[in-house]
């Protein structure tokens, strides 16, 4: 009994003991921690500070200025690496813990995502990630908008599953494909991973990613197998699938992903998934916080069963074909503050019930018809753009809103004052395309904080009523397209400090205009109005700045003057129309220094030569036409690589066009000297041009025969070229909006405000004058060298101009026959050979070109039938063919011979072919017309005797004429014999 009591008292001893030296190491730890959390870690560790360094020689090599992206990391071991920007360290081990290198090249991010392709190899850099492997703390690593790229030979991606600690990952916007993948299945912390935006394809392996909770793998050309295998990562509350490049399409297996019971976000935007969706599959992720389906093709109602996720914040079903109406259950979704059905099929009216938390509701571009009645107090955006709704009578909304879209609704004739007068808070207001009439009066107190108001495209009509209070913060302004008068408030221009954007055009304005204190102006647009006076008394406080607007859009208005110097200061300038005003003068250089790339001057009174001074860095178009320009084509203009159109037509320039480099205008779609004083040969470089759209030589003195070299051009593939692709006009404005704990931006379309950036360019055909404007520019195409002095005959080859719609040839010397090779011209639309020397027969192949809308052979001498009354050529009446007397058919209401000879029976064996049919036609006595002949050539000789005789005018007419042949034939001989 002692033994064993003693026993018992030497084991609870021994077990105070260790209880106490635990508690003794627990204390020492405690102190340890504390005293290096009041004294802190001295520094970070040398292998990791020496792993950022090379970091930063990486970028330093790779031609980036590596001092001025990350100044702080210097090579000295008494600088403390945790302290560097973009690096975070653990404030107890000192070790790196958190790495932000994303935009080490210092994109501008508004513009990243338009300049990458898929297979765009542009400034890829090759990126050893061994360097990382000493960070083996490291928890997040951003490497994101870079570029990167990396390959397995020399272990340079295999390195990275060296981190084992490591939990995010994004590598988003990089050149990485899928032999990465096997590196990053080896982290085995990894929570987070984001690939968007690389060049992964096909299947992605989902091997050591079993503890995922984060997987965005969008902007990649996964295939849609890869569902079956991401239906396994069961840890995922995360998945982010959009804009696959059309691999994901098809109707969408969701059933596939139904043992992601954690998923609270599923995001499959941007692909090209089809028909109707049933949402029984869904009632899997009763998690589920939000869902995007935006831009499918997805068919269909939309289902109630939708209704039963209770946990749903923000749903997406936009840019789908979703019809029907909408379910009237959408009122249970108590959770739902974001709700986006806009541009779908949608029918009926309203739900009577909304969620009661909703603060996002765009319902726009559908076929709903109802009232207005929206009264929930949380609602802060409300989109109903292109649907039929009204307002209710006196109905007093109870919210504060910030944003209302409402344009193409049809709301009446009046304007909502009551709206403004009961939000105060509201931001953006669009009320585009209604039908709004009378006198447009807005207080001081109605827009206080206002920043986007566009009330463009209705009938407002009288004196523009806009009070802008002292603290205006209105940013954009869209009164275009109505019928104001009047002057333009002092005030709008003198208080609204901040506006960026004002488009005011095509309304009854007059008067002078000055911006006064809008130095902040971005894009102003006051064309088609009655303004009058100078640009410097319009720009009165810019004329010493280095600013100004991008888009300066001053057409069709009364200004006058002459463009001043100081407009070189705008270094921002992009877009420049003074079409259609009372300018004179000539350009100056000061202009041409600018960043300029669309320089509209036409139909004004400038005059002298064209400036030598083009530096050609970023002009992509010149409009010219329609002033006194005279003088030669300076070599400068015809140097800038990057012109895509120049018309210089209707001036007064002169001389031959200079020969040049064939590369310089390789990219010119558009090419217009109509209406000068141009001549010589036609230049053999045009026929590099080989993007051109539009070649008009019409309307000069060009001499000598057509160079057959221009089958070389491509005249226009439908859809190809870049004519209206100015993207400095685009001006999108964005809201943030906070709900649900988060906030979010919104980039929306229908609160857009473009330049009205008119691309436009003239060219004659069917007989007239059209003007073609912005996409039409690419899709027409033509060539016309009428109304010359060409000889020769028409070049064979231009039977490969498969693609032309216009062809002008008419009013020249041209001799021959036509050629039996337009009848492969199959997109030909017009067909004009009219007063020229041409003979021979038409072609009767050319009844096969189908889109023929107008045809001319008139005024030549040619002879035969014309082809028979089918196809187009049953639509061109008699003046088509008229002037030429040995033509016969119905059409000229001359029969052919052979139409009243009797066959003979040999005849009806062995028919005649078309040629032999139409060759002998006409037998005419040749004694008579011998003497019937000479009898009128008598008489016409001795007529023009008499008049030269007696009119001295054209005795120097007549001189100067036969010099020019006489210098035509010499060049002639020149070029084909002594050469």
């Amino acid at each position: 009994m002692n033994i064993n009591k003693g026993k018992e008292w030497w084991m609870g001893a021994s077990h105070f003991q260790m209880e106490l030296a635990n508690i003794a190491k627990c204390l020492l730890l405690g102190v340890v921690i504390l005293w290096i959390q009041i004294h802190g870690n001295k520094g970070c560790f040398e292998e990791e500070r020496l792993a950022l360094l090379d970091f930063k020689a990486f970028v330093g090599s790779n031609g980036f200025d590596a001092d001025y992206i990350l100044p702080s990391w210097i090579d000295d071991p008494t600088s403390n690496c945790c302290q560097w920007e973009r690096v975070m360290c653990n404030s107890t081990t000192g070790h790196v813990i958190e790495l932000s290198l994303n935009n080490t090249q210092q994109y501008d991010m508004e513009s990243f995502r338009e300049s990458y392709s898929f297979y765009h190899d542009e400034n890829i850099w090759y990126v050893n990630l061994s360097m990382f492997q000493q960070l083996k703390e490291l928890k997040t690593l951003n490497l994101s908008y870079n570029h990167f790229y990396c390959s397995i030979d020399d272990q340079g991606c295999e390195r990275l599953s060296k981190l084992k600690k490591l939990e995010v990952l994004d590598l988003t916007s990089n050149r990485f494909n899928n032999i990465i993948l096997s590196s990053l299945g080896a982290l085995i912390s990894l929570k987070t991973l984001i690939l968007s935006d690389n060049r992964m394809e096909g299947s992605f392996p989902i091997q050591g990613f079993e503890r995922l909770e984060k997987l965005d793998i969008s902007w990649n050309r996964f295939n849609k197998s890869i569902l079956s295998s991401l239906g396994a990562l069961t840890s995922l509350n995360t998945l982010i699938l959009n804009h696959m490049y059309d691999t994901m399409n098809g109707s969408f297996p969701i059933q596939e992903l139904k043992n992601l019971k954690n998923l609270t976000l599923l995001d499959i935007s941007g692909n090209s998934f089809n028909g109707t969706l049933s949402f029984k599959e869904f009632s899997t992720f009763k998690r589920l916080e939000t869902l995007n389906l935006e831009g499918n093709a997805f068919t269909g109602s939309i289902p109630e069963g939708l209704c039963g996720l209770n946990d749903l914040q923000h749903l997406d079903l936009s840019y789908n074909e979703f019809g029907g109406t909408l379910p009237q259950c959408l009122g249970n979704l108590t959770s739902l503050t974001f709700l986006d059905l806009s541009e779908n099929h949608l029918t009926g009216r309203l739900p009577s019930f909304w969620p009661p938390n909703l603060q996002y509701v765009d319902l726009s571009h559908n076929h709903l018809e109802d009232v207005f009645s929206f009264n929930y107090s949380s609602l802060e955006v409300i989109g109903l753009s292109g649907n039929k709704i009204t307002f209710e009578n006196g109905w007093i909304p109870s919210f504060q809103l910030r944003a209302l879209i409402m344009q193409d609704c049809g709301l009446g004739r009046r304007f909502p004052y009551w709206l403004l007068q009961n939000n105060g808070g509201l931001e953006i207001l669009n009320l585009m395309n209604n039908s709004f009439t009378g006198q447009l009066e807005i207080g001081a107190k109605m827009l206080p904080n206002t920043t986007y108001l566009n009330l463009a495209r209705n009938h407002f009509e009288g004196d523009l009523l806009f009070s802008a209070g002292d603290d205006c913060k209105l940013i954009a302004l869209d009164l275009s397209h109505n019928n104001f008068s009047g002057e333009v408030p002092e005030r709008l221009l003198s208080n609204c400090i901040s506006l960026g954007y004002l488009r005011l055009s095509h309304n009854n304005f007059h008067g002078q205009i000055a911006l006064f204190n809008l130095t902040r102006i971005d894009d102003l647009d006051l064309n088609d109005n009655q303004f009058q006076g100078i640009l410097s008394s319009l720009f009165t406080n810019f004329s010493h700045q280095s600013y100004g607007p991008k888009v300066l859009h001053l057409s069709n208005n009364r200004l006058h003057g002459e463009i001043p110097h100081w407009i070189g200061n705008f270094t921002g300038l992009g877009y420049l129309n003074l079409r259609d005003n009372l300018f004179q003068g000539q350009i100056p250089c000061q202009l041409l220094s600018t960043r300029i790339e669309y320089l509209d001057l036409s139909y004004n009174s400038f005059s002298g030569l064209l400036p030598s001074c083009f530096n050609g860095s970023s002009l992509q178009q010149i409009n010219l036409q329609g002033n006194r320009f005279s003088g030669s084509i300076p070599e400068a203009l015809l140097n800038i690589s990057t012109l895509n159109l120049l018309d210089l037509s209707d001036n007064e320039l002169s001389g031959t066009i200079l020969n040049k480099s064939d590369e310089n205008l390789s990219g010119l779609l558009v090419l217009l000297l109509r209406g000068n004083h141009f001549n010589g040969f036609i230049p053999n470089w045009l026929c590099h041009l080989n993007d051109v759209n539009l070649l008009d030589l019409s309307r000069n003195s060009f001499s000598g025969s057509i160079p057959h070299c221009l089958y070389n051009l491509s005249f226009a593939r439908e859809g190809e070229g870049n004519l209206y692709n100015l993207t400095f006009s685009d001006t999108v404005f964005k809201w943030e909006i906070e709900y649900g704990g988060r906030s979010e931006t919104y980039f929306d379309n229908r609160v857009y405000f473009d330049a009205e950036v008119d691309e436009e360019s003239e060219f004659v055909t069917k007989y007239r004058a059209h003007t073609y404007k912005n996409k039409a520019l690419n899709l027409m195409s033509g060539l016309d060298l009428s109304d010359n002095n060409l000889t020769g005959e028409i070049p064979d080859e231009f039977g490969v101009l498969f693609q032309i719609h216009a062809l002008n040839l008419s009013h020249n010397q041209l001799t021959g026959s036509i050629p039996r090779s337009f009848s492969n011209l199959s997109q030909i639309e017009s067909l004009d050979l009219s007063y020229n020397i041409l003979s021979g027969q038409i072609p009767v192949e050319l009844i096969d070109l189908n889109f023929l809308e107008v045809f001319s052979v008139a005024h030549n001498n040619l002879s035969g039938r014309i082809p028979d009354m089918k196809e187009q050529f049953s639509t061109f009446e008699s003046k088509s063919y008229e002037g030429n007397p040995f033509l016969c058919g119905t059409q000229v209401r001359r029969k052919c011979h052979d139409d009243n000879d009797e066959p003979s029976p040999s005849q009806m064996e062995s028919p005649k072919s078309p040629q032999e049919a139409h060759g002998n036609w006409y037998k005419i006595d040749r004694e008579i017309f011998l003497a019937s002949f000479s009898v009128t050539f008598i008489i016409f000789f001795l007529s023009v005797i008499t008049i030269l005789y007696v009119n001295s005018y054209w005795q120097e007419r007549l001189i100067y004429r036969t010099r020019q042949y006489l210098f035509s034939y010499y060049y002639f001989l020149y070029d084909n014999l002594v050469k």
